[in-house]
């Protein structure tokens, strides 16, 4: 049959990719209402890859109001963008500006966006000065909330990652792979054409790509309802036609 033949590989992987990936992933968590933009399968894998990745706990404090607390995690991340984004540098320009691009940020936000990455956000006065008033504010519950915020941004990366260790299985790897090309893996015509598409990336994997590699991919589809029964219906009415 014509949909179980061998599917054109997937792209190769690039910032540029990840880039698209971040900024639909952004403006899904400033208007919700957007995943419901995408094929339902794929929302399943957004929501199961937050799961693994992001405690729940931090979930509620990274969708905080603002708070001086949350405050203090923001200006940990700032002291660290630089390094982010110098390690996941674009072909096309500086990963902030490609982002913010992507994002369609106004030209203010754009400009605050590019300071960070570069580092001199940080230096700049107010925010040297607003840090200060923080640290030395004559509230204990300011001072406290915001050092305690500094501290947990500083620990975030680490946190998450232990959050990942412990939450991730050997399939977490094929929800990432899922979610990075799903406009590709939209357009295929079979879970098996799927499962073929994949296969080459754990090729020297035996623990994954095994005897059992094509109902591994199978009982994976099924779960996040990933099926393409009603195009095939499709083509045999037209074809019947």
């Amino acid at each position: 049959m014509k949909h179980l033949a061998n599917p054109k590989p997937l792209p190769d992987f690039t910032p540029d990719r990840l880039l698209d990936r971040i900024a639909e992933a952004i403006q899904i968590a400033l208007e919700p209402a957007k995943i419901k933009t995408f094929p339902g399968w794929t929302q399943r894998v957004m929501r199961i890859l937050q799961k693994q990745y992001i405690p729940r706990e931090f979930t509620s404090i990274l969708s905080g109001d603002g708070s001086i607390f949350t405050e203090g995690i923001a200006v940990a991340w700032a002291t660290k963008a630089s390094d982010l984004a110098q390690a996941q540098g674009t072909k096309g320009g500086r990963f902030a500006q490609v982002l913010a691009d992507r994002l369609g940020l106004d030209a203010q936000a754009q400009a605050v966006a590019i300071q960070v990455e570069a580092g001199t956000f940080i230096a700049a006065p107010e925010f040297q000065k607003q840090v200060m008033q923080r640290l030395f504010a004559p509230d204990f519950n300011q001072r406290r909330a915001f050092v305690e915020g500094l501290a947990l941004g500083h620990r975030l990366p680490e946190l998450l990652d232990g959050q990942a260790r412990r939450n991730t299985t050997d399939a977490t790897t094929i929800y990432l792979l899922l979610w990075f090309y799903w406009p590709e893996i939209s357009k295929m015509k079979s879970v098996p054409q799927v499962a073929r598409a994949l296969e080459s990336y754990y090729a020297e994997n035996k623990n994954l790509a095994g005897t059992h590699w094509n109902e591994r991919i199978r009982k994976l589809a099924n779960r996040i309802g990933l099926s393409f029964r009603a195009q095939q219906s499709r083509r045999r009415r037209a074809a019947v036609k």
